[in-house]
């Protein structure tokens, strides 16, 4: 019998799903070109703070930019392998879980004798001192992978939901000897962008950072009645969150509406959408925005009326 890991939908996840497929829309791709650099900078520094190293994000920068940097000579190779991993993410698969060796030999490479490989020995998940889950037994590891990615195949769950499922019950399996957070994290991260490529530059290892505690607490409160669903509200309000942080001065996109609307006031949401390389849904965001700060108002029915711009 296929396995299907256990988890309820619950109304929480629907509107978290809702509202984040409706902001995601909402990013003008062209004028986030210039963030991607910062929030993979961002990226990498707040997904390996969670595991305690603890270079900056100028640290990271320069190591970007082929700079030496005075630090822990283990914690200098962990950016470098995580630059390398997250490079990987236009070429991986998710699906494939040769392809997830690929991206763990890439992300331990120098690190640990066994990167690429299935851990051999039992390990647990802990926060700080305290463990709060012991793995399952090492000769298990390839059965559990090979029937969670069996379920990743064929399930039809939204992206938002399924990603978020597999990194908890990744994180359950605990598959490798070290690593397993960062690559678990980038796993979600490589799913979603297959769905909206923007989630590759979405800095979302930064929010867990901040609630890394809270992190922890969702995956050792998951696994019972209610299987990962504790785990799944969590890593999706923190999705949310980093959307809305992100979104906090959508100045570009919404001065470039203006200019559209100026020029055809009649134009539709649609039209509006195919030129500015956005959803539907994400022009709706910004059009509800415009209109509830008074910058603009919709004149005239839905189908024949016209946008009036208040004021610039």
């Amino acid at each position: 019998m296929s396995y299907t890991p256990p988890y309820t939908i619950t109304p929480k996840i629907i509107d978290l799903v809702a509202t984040i497929s409706e902001a995601v829309g909402g990013f003008y791709a062209q004028e986030e070109l210039r963030l991607h650099r910062i929030n993979r900078i961002k990226t990498v520094q707040g997904s390996l703070a969670i595991e305690g190293n603890t270079l900056t994000i100028d640290q990271i920068t320069a190591i970007l930019d082929g700079k030496p940097v005075v630090a822990p000579i283990n914690e200098v190779q962990e950016v470098r392998n995580a630059i390398k991993a997250y490079q990987l993410l236009d070429e991986l698969n998710p699906n494939s879980i040769d392809d997830l060796l690929k991206a763990h030999l890439a992300m331990e490479a120098g690190l640990i004798d066994d990167a690429g490989s299935f851990r051999k020995k039992g390990v647990g998940v802990a926060s700080g001192e305290e463990l709060i889950h012991m793995a399952p037994p090492a000769e298990r590891v390839p059965y559990l992978m090979r029937e969670l990615f069996e379920w990743l195949n064929r399930t039809e769950e939204h992206s938002l939901i399924k990603s978020s499922i597999f990194h908890y019950e990744f994180e359950f399996i605990h598959p490798f000897s070290d690593g397993n957070g960062r690559t678990g994290r980038l796993w979600q991260t490589l799913i979603l962008s297959k769905w909206r490529p923007i989630f590759k530059h979405l800095p979302i290892e930064n929010i867990v950072y901040k609630y890394r505690k809270e992190y922890y607490n969702a995956i050792a409160v998951s696994g019972g009645d209610n299987g990962c669903t504790p785990f799944v509200e969590f890593i999706l309000g923190v999705i949310n969150e980093t959307l809305a942080t992100e979104k906090s001065n959508p100045k570009a996109t919404q001065d470039k509406i203006l200019e559209l609307l100026q020029n055809n006031p009649k134009i539709t949401r649609n039209e509006l959408a195919a030129m500015l390389g956005l959803t539907p849904d994400g022009v709706k965001y910004h059009l509800q925005k415009l209109t509830k700060e008074g910058v603009i108002a919709r004149r005239g029915s839905a189908r024949s009326g016209y946008w009036e711009i208040i004021k610039e």
